[in-house]
């Protein structure tokens, strides 16, 4: 028995020098980077030991785009207001291309007005009572307004006008009187001539004031001016397209000024909008 024990032993002895020979020949496979297995615990620095922590399973996420869509409620305020701007837009564009097609169409021109003379009949003072520095001032003069339309297609409707007369400048300007007169209708390419008759009396002037008056009158070198206060309409044919009220300031020039020109006017419309016709 010992015999065939100590016969045996060489033989496994030999086998397994044999196996751990092949073991080195063969070429370890190195784990690529970042490789992990897949039941090993993550190691967390500077904490418990990865066997007291449990790694929490991943949750599925799902993608945006399986997620059902909310609907958007649209509010009552919101879809006024956008239907209010789009109402006020649409009727602003129409707005622009009538007045676009009405101008093309008619081409518009603003009246020419001009103060086309100034006379005065009488321009006398009488004094007053004595000691108070005044005169009186008893005058008759009369004006005449030059217009014209140059328009070929539109007609001018003027309303019933007060119209003021005034002679001197700075503060030797005195007021001759004011009057009313009556309104008309100016046809197309068609000029209408108005007078204005001003009447003054028992104007009370202080004396610096009568002594410049007599002296530029008498130089003609007394300016004069027109206001007149009335308004405006533009017509086709016998409809009126629209009516403003305007203010027709005319001369502001001297009396021999008057005599060889006309002087020209100035329209003003709603209070700030000044035309020069």
């Amino acid at each position: 028995m010992e015999k065939n024990r100590d016969h045996r032993s060489p033989k496994t002895t030999t086998g397994d020098e044999e196996m751990a020979a092949e073991k080195l020949l063969k070429p370890v496979l190195q784990k690529p980077p970042g490789y992990r297995e897949l039941h090993a615990t993550p190691e967390t620095p500077n904490g418990p030991s990865s066997s007291t922590l449990r790694r929490r399973p991943p949750k599925h996420l799902i993608p945006a785009s399986f997620y059902p869509e909310k609907k958007k409620h649209w509010s009552r305020c919101r879809v006024f207001c956008c239907c209010f701007c789009i109402t006020v837009a649409i009727v602003i564009l129409l707005l622009i291309l009538t007045v676009s097609v009405f101008f093309l169409w008619y081409s518009p021109r603003l009246p020419v007005i001009r103060l086309a003379s100034f006379r005065i009949g009488g321009f006398n003072f009488s004094a007053g009572k004595a000691g108070d520095g005044l005169s009186i001032l008893m005058s008759d003069a009369t004006a005449r307004l030059d217009f014209r339309n140059p328009n070929g297609k539109l007609l001018y409707y003027y309303d019933d006008a007060d119209v003021a007369v005034s002679v001197g400048d700075g503060d030797f300007e005195t007021n001759l009187g004011s009057t009313k007169v009556k309104g008309f209708i100016e046809k197309p390419g068609n000029r209408t001539v108005v007078i204005i008759p001003i009447k003054t009396k028992k104007q009370q002037v202080d004396d610096s004031t009568v002594k410049k008056l007599r002296t530029e009158m008498k130089s003609k070198r007394l300016v004069v001016k027109v206001t007149a206060k009335t308004k405006v309409g533009l017509g086709v044919g016998r409809r009126k397209i629209f009516t403003v009220g305007v203010s027709i300031k005319c001369g502001g020039v001297r009396l021999q000024t008057l005599d060889t020109q006309m002087a020209k006017c100035t329209i003003k419309m709603l209070k700030w909008i000044k035309l020069h016709s």
